[in-house]
């Protein structure tokens, strides 16, 4: 058994309980059943799929005080868990926030992690590689195909998704200058706690469509949120466009752009709209640039984060490439 605490609160976004997630689907395939614990929120209904696909249940925090099982800690800030849960678990530790030892660290939003005072992990699985990525994204990497080449005349496809719930309304910010632009086809897609203005303001926007992963793949260029996105455009071999929409996003980006993987663009809320469209008019129309993006993503985030990490978990033994 494995359990996993995670949160789904509003204004937290959906990148730690898709996390979840894709470990969930990780230990499906391996044969162990799931358990996971939401500190806030509620899943929604694809959500709610995705874990019965993978034989996941949903509970109640208190099931971590009922069962002495393999634990992770997935939350904005893992101090939440307390100090006995911490050190028997594997941590997810983003920011770089955690006060206590811990039984694992994973640290997939930077190349390095530094412990703060006080902190420490039996072992530490550090960088891109433990990025935990879905069954969705790993299935259509495996089926996938060259793109067959594109007509001279043919617009690029650019998807722009920030994530499950945007609330900056980053959305509607950028889209609007970028669908204004006659240079590429737009898809504009939020996620389910999105309540921002961008159909008010014109913008034709899909809700958490369940193809998701083949409209990421599809595309010459999307523009991301700096979260948990980036991480599937990489994988998929779709060049990306990063501009933060949380303040937690603000210190991975550029980090990430830098591996070559992706282009960084600044903060959304407050980053010029035309210098975002000069951006991707520079990438969109730039086939080579594209191409060589691409192979760089594929390189940086190979797709089996999810399984390493729940080896680990599973186990008590690092995988290869933890520090």
């Amino acid at each position: 058994m494995l359990t996993i605490l995670a949160t789904a609160g509003r204004g937290e976004g959906r990148g730690h309980l898709a996390r979840a997630l894709a470990l969930a689907e990780a230990a499906h395939e391996e044969r162990v059943p799931c358990v996971i614990a939401l500190l806030r929120g509620e899943p929604s209904a694809a959500e709610r799929g995705r874990a019965q696909a993978a034989g996941a249940t949903f509970e109640s925090p208190e099931a971590l005080r009922r069962r002495f099982a393999p634990l992770v800690v997935d939350l904005p800030d893992p101090n939440e868990a307390g100090p006995a849960v911490l050190g028997r678990a594997t941590v997810f530790d983003d920011r770089q926030v955690l006060a206590s030892p811990a039984r694992f660290v994973v640290q997939p939003s930077l190349p390095s992690w530094t412990p703060a005072p006080g902190a420490g992990a039996g072992r530490a699985l550090i960088g891109y590689a433990f990025a935990p990525l879905g069954q969705s994204v790993l299935r259509v990497i495996g089926e996938r195909r060259p793109r067959p080449p594109r007509r001279e005349s043919a617009d690029p496809r650019v998807l722009l998704c920030y994530g499950g719930s945007d609330p900056h309304d980053v959305t509607a910010r950028l889209g609007v200058a970028l669908a204004a632009d006659p240079r590429w086809a737009l898809d504009v897609v939020v996620g389910p706690d999105y309540r921002g203005a961008a159909e008010a303001r014109g913008l034709a926007v899909v809700r958490e469509p369940p193809d998701l992963a083949e409209r990421l793949a599809a595309a010459d260029v999307a523009v991301l949120g700096a979260g948990t996105m980036k991480f599937e455009a990489a994988a998929l071999g779709t060049p990306a466009i990063l501009v933060a929409v949380a303040d937690d996003q603000v210190p991975v980006g550029p980090p990430f752009a830098a591996t070559g993987a992706a282009a960084w663009a600044g903060d959304g809320r407050d980053v010029d709209p035309a210098f975002v469209v000069e951006l991707l008019a520079a990438l969109a129309l730039d086939p080579p640039r594209r191409a060589a993006m691409a192979s760089r993503g594929r390189e940086v985030v190979p797709g089996d984060g999810a399984r390493r990490i729940v080896a680990a978990t599973m186990t008590g033994i690092g995988t290869e490439g933890a520090d």
